[in-house]
């Protein structure tokens, strides 16, 4: 075909890519994502108000597809999907928010899982609003069961003394993010430790809001 020609239905009909949630091959947008994807996203009912945390924005709902990419980007190192996943992350301009702290994980498993893909999405936030990232704000200082199959009592317990934040934190206005968000009792729970520690303000930023 003549170079011009070539151009012009190029430009015309642009290439199809693959659509990070159906996984099939698509004209896709800006966002990653094709049409009936992008069509099919829901904004997520978050959960009530916890009692330590200010304020929680989710982007979407949480579906299988979504859960598949997050599982690939936690436990398969496909660090390429975190443009993808953060673009989902919102920080509303009225939280005036200082700091950037992502949930932690315990040193065992962030060792085995060699990054914390909270971090990560964090990298991508500070960047695109220009808030600083201060993850030695907070720590885990145990190993807690996986929150998937507990009740909402049982995550309550579970993570019950399960951080330790830095005296640092005093004062300051925190952005907590993490990838999903269920009953909020992680959130709560790391809220509340920055609390004690001094902290003004503790909000929670995720991509996801999972329905129950």
């Amino acid at each position: 075909m003549h170079p011009v020609k070539e151009l012009f239905y190029s430009l015309l009909c642009p290439p199809p890519h693959y659509c990070y949630l159906c996984q099939e091959e698509r004209i896709i947008g800006d966002d990653g994502l094709c049409d009936e994807c992008r069509n099919n996203l829901k904004r997520p009912i978050l959960p009530a108000p916890t009692e330590y945390l200010d304020g929680l924005t989710a982007g979407v709902v949480y579906t299988d597809e979504l859960a598949r990419l997050l599982l690939q980007f936690k436990n398969k190192e496909r660090l390429d999907y975190a443009p993808f996943l953060s673009q989902f992350i919102h920080i509303p301009k009225e939280w005036y928010a200082e700091l950037l702290v992502p949930v932690p994980l315990y040193w065992k498993q962030q060792y085995i899982r060699t990054y914390n893909q909270c971090y990560v999405l964090s990298e991508y936030i500070s960047s695109e609003y220009g808030i600083p990232i201060c993850a030695e704000l907070l720590k885990r200082t145990r190993e807690t069961s996986q929150q998937k199959s507990l009740s909402g009592s049982e995550r309550r317990k579970n993570l019950k003394g399960a951080f330790e934040a830095a005296p640092e934190c005093a004062g300051r206005t925190i952005v907590l993010i993490d990838d999903v968000v269920t009953t909020g009792s992680t959130l709560n729970e790391c809220a509340k430790t920055l609390k004690k520690a001094g902290a003004r303000r503790v909000y929670g930023a995720c991509i996801a809001c999972s329905i129950r």
